[in-house]
């Protein structure tokens, strides 16, 4: 695995889209891959690429994209809802390990949103993805199961009781 850590964060554009749903493809790939039984649940890449466009101009969404010599290495998918920051995606480069990117990303967020006004966090997460779910519970991240809205059972939702610390990467 190669260790890659120059990258740029920096707002989602719409030439961005066609390289972030082929990361995006990837994820799903590894999640059905753990999950066969809940194939049926991931959206169609057609509907996820639309929702994704609509993303790019809605005012109360952030979608960051981490970038190295111009290609799309990760990239992160938040709203605000119910005064909280919802994580709704956040997918990385399966290929490479890029030093700091998820932090990055995370921080893009923090500073879009919880810069003036700390409030929680509330990330969506595949259920079974370990690895994510290692990330976020290193934040500081709990289970959450106080959801008001409908979820897909593909996912589960996590807290953070307040921005995450700055821990040395």
């Amino acid at each position: 695995m190669k260790i890659m850590s120059d990258f740029i964060i920096q707002p989602a554009e719409h030439n961005d889209l066609h390289s972030v749903i082929t990361l995006w493809r990837e994820r799903m790939t590894i999640i059905s891959q753990s999950v066969p039984h809940l194939r049926s649940h991931i959206p169609a890449e057609t509907d996820h690429f639309a929702h994704l466009h609509t993303c790019l101009n809605l005012p109360n969404t952030a979608f960051i994209c981490g970038k190295q010599q111009g290609e799309i290495i990760g990239y992160i998918l938040g709203t605000l809802r119910d005064e909280m920051c919802l994580i709704h995606e956040m997918v990385l480069d399966a290929h490479a390990y890029h030093r700091g990117l998820a932090k990055a990303l995370v921080g893009a967020i923090q500073t879009r949103f919880i810069a003036t006004a700390p409030m929680p966090i509330a990330i969506c997460v595949p259920r079974y993805y370990a690895v994510e779910q290692a990330f976020w519970r290193g934040l500081g991240a709990r289970d959450w199961k106080e959801i008001t809205w409908q979820t897909s059972p593909l996912y589960q939702w996590m807290m953070l009781s307040s921005a995450p610390q700055n821990k040395p990467m």
